[in-house]
């Protein structure tokens, strides 16, 4: 930008302004994108070209009206065009650096009204949640149990290959010996992988409960909500808490009126499942309270242990979410996505057919 000056230097600041809108929005691979890398390109190349009032106010209004359709704030502002450039290259400067770039709900709100852009998707946005700019996808609200549960949902989709994979090898040709088709290489190799990713179900499941308390906890704290017990009261002042402290001090108090057996079943056996998920992130060679060796349950754990324990799990995050006001609800996206049938040995899917960036074409 230092060897423009004037006209041509405006028009390179609008066409950089262009292509960052685009950027945002997720359009960075389509046709409009390209057309208008090309004119940054021309205009730092050729400035000559674009000594032009005419070309100049050609710019002005596209870029102006784009603004506006996209929510920006002060579309018609030369200002504007400033300091979106100034922010566009510190978002480059964190992502070359990062890989991608995150930025608060706070910052973007001094671009654009992000609540507006992100209504239909996030109606529950807050200024201190987080976006992740990305080349390519554009803006996403990021939040943490999302992403556990995409784990769970990728994990238990591969779990189901292995197994298929292993149950045809195994129950196949049966002029081969059952032990030479149960010994072969290949199929102990899978037998391998399964009791793997059986295991990190199980700690992921019980992740995704963390991640999902957690993040109604750090919520709660950053929108100073006004606790009505004592209990809650309390919890909300400190900085660290653990999952189970969560649910007794704040979740049952706060948000969950009169006995609730089926919560309280799920509870009482969540306990159970995040006790043994420290068995398997902490594996140890000692007894255990009942005389039998910590090492076990790495051996005998099978799928259809896995299945109560991702059925209990993601049963608990969703009652207790279904028991939340409005407004302090997180699985926003939960009927987005199409979740697994456990018992049934049926898939999940995370990407949403309806989402906007599903339906981003090269022209649009």
């Amino acid at each position: 930008m230092k060897k423009l000056s004037g006209t041509p230097k405006k028009c390179y600041k609008y066409a950089l302004t262009a292509v960052f809108i685009q950027y945002c929005f997720g359009r960075n691979l389509t046709r409009g994108q390209e057309e208008n890398y090309s004119y940054v390109h021309s205009i730092k190349e050729n400035p000559k070209d674009f000594n032009n009032t005419e070309i100049l106010i050609k710019f002005k209004n596209l870029v102006e009206e784009s603004l506006e359709k996209s929510n920006f704030h002060n579309h018609t502002d030369y200002g504007t065009i400033d300091k979106i450039i100034n922010y566009f290259r510190e978002i480059v400067s964190i992502t070359k650096k990062e890989g991608t770039c995150l930025i608060n709900v706070s910052e973007a709100e001094e671009f654009f009204d992000v609540k507006k852009v992100f209504r239909a998707s996030h109606p529950n946005i807050q200024s201190h949640h987080w976006i992740d700019v990305d080349f390519i996808n554009g803006m996403t609200i990021t939040v943490p149990e999302f992403f556990t549960y995409a784990d769970l949902v990728n994990i238990w989709n591969i779990l189901l290959d292995k197994m298929e994979e292993y149950n045809i090898a195994v129950n196949g040709d049966e002029r081969i010996p059952l032990i030479e088709r149960r010994n072969k290489i290949e199929n102990r190799r899978l037998k391998y992988e399964i009791d793997t990713l059986s295991r990190t179900l199980w700690v992921s499941s019980v992740t995704f409960v963390e991640s999902y308390l957690y993040f109604l906890f750090y919520n709660l704290k950053q929108q100073n909500y006004q606790a009505q017990t004592e209990k809650a009261q309390s919890i909300l002042k400190l900085q660290k808490v653990e999952d189970d402290e969560i649910i007794k001090r704040l979740v049952l108090p706060e948000f969950i009126n009169g006995k609730n057996n089926a919560l309280e079943k799920l509870i009482k056996s969540y306990k159970v499942k995040n006790e043994m998920r420290n068995r398997f992130i902490h594996p140890s060679a000692f007894r255990s309270t009942s005389n039998s060796p910590e090492l076990l349950p790495l051996l005998t754990i099978n799928v259809d242990e896995v299945i109560d324990t991702l059925t209990v799990c993601t049963n608990l995050v969703k009652t207790i979410d279904d028991n939340l006001p409005e407004e302090y609800k997180i699985l926003i996206w939960w009927d987005r996505v199409s979740h697994p049938e456990y018992s049934e040995y049926k898939k999940g899917d995370i990407t949403n057919p309806q989402s906007k960036l599903s339906k981003i074409k090269y022209d649009s």
